[in-house]
């Protein structure tokens, strides 16, 4: 009975404009397990057209890959947060070795003391910010945890599950608008959705490229779902903390499987994809299409994840 009643709010959602979806939720499968959004099949062009004014060349955007949802699929409502990690190292003992990449004296660096109990931030991390420092091993162990718990198939989101989710119902390269938050903008609307390199943030951090024009207050890493959502019920899917996702990264979308599945390779790659952003990121690498790479066992400070679930 109640899949069938989130089976009818599905089809309702999907025959929706997105600004009028009604975001879709389920009970947690266990205590330790996250708050999850239902998102609904469909079909979206992931990427970018080659004429898109903030294009990354290299980056393998480009040209875009049309692709299909048969079915509906849960991602957590927010980042995983530091106490969700937390829950994890204390039942299971699988404690990240230490060593992060932090920013520093105006440059990335290796620092061995830092991990994801200390980023090396102003304050101690909190319970509801997002888990950063967090390898993409970490991530998966994490995931496979909240299986064993929940008795459901926890995962890492594909990168295509991740971009149709980041794009919120629209074909926008970020979901809040078309052509807003773009770096030749004087004024942006980035800081009422999400966490990224601001006007707040340039006096601590000085980082060496454009800033938003906006001010969020959030000098780095802002608390968790403290930024409006999308469409689908989705927090900090831009901005705040880059995410891992399950597949290999690729220099172009040329041969991908045309449904949501992850493309792996059988015998494992050095480099998985990272998307989103976050709160230092440049505003064109801060949106949907935009990609990245890191090898499978790199943490940084400005690194973290989100799960999903098979529906």
């Amino acid at each position: 009975m109640k899949r069938a009643y989130l089976a009818a709010l599905l089809l309702l959602a999907a025959t929706q404009a997105p600004a009028q979806q009604a975001p879709v939720s389920e009970p947690r499968d266990c205590p330790a397990c996250p708050d999850l959004a239902l998102v609904p099949p469909g079909q979206f062009q992931m990427g970018s057209t080659p004429d898109a004014p903030e294009l990354e060349p290299g980056r393998g955007e480009s040209p875009a890959a049309r692709l299909s949802f048969a079915r509906p699929f849960m991602v957590s409502v927010r980042e995983v947060t530091h106490g969700e990690f937390r829950r994890f190292v204390e039942a299971t003992g699988a404690e990240p070795a230490p060593g992060c990449r932090v920013w520093s004296g105006g440059q990335w660096i290796e620092d061995p003391d830092r991990s994801w109990r200390d980023p090396g931030f102003a304050t101690a991390p909190r319970d509801d910010e997002p888990v950063v420092c967090v390898s993409w091993e970490d991530a998966r162990a994490y995931a496979e945890w909240l299986s064993a718990e929940s008795g459901k198939r926890y995962r890492l989101p594909s990168e295509a599950e991740w971009e149709y989710v980041a794009r919120g119902g629209t074909s926008f390269p970020r979901y809040w608008g078309e052509n807003d938050s773009r770096e030749d903008l004087a004024l942006s609307l980035a800081c009422d959705f999400a966490n990224v390199y601001d006007a707040s943030a340039v006096d601590a951090l000085r980082l060496p490229w454009p800033n938003a024009r906006c001010s969020d207050r959030a000098t780095a890493l802002a608390l968790a779902a403290q930024y409006k959502p999308n469409a689908f019920g989705v927090h900090d899917i831009i901005g705040n903390a880059r995410e891992w996702v399950m597949d290999c990264f690729t220099a172009s979308y040329a041969g991908r499987p045309t449904d949501a599945r992850a493309w792996i390779w059988q015998g494992g790659c050095e480099q998985k994809g990272v998307r989103g952003g976050s709160f230092a990121s440049r505003p064109r690498d801060a949106r949907a299409p935009a990609r990245g790479a890191e090898p499978t066992g790199h943490r940084q400070s400005d690194l973290g994840f989100r799960v999903a679930r098979d529906f």
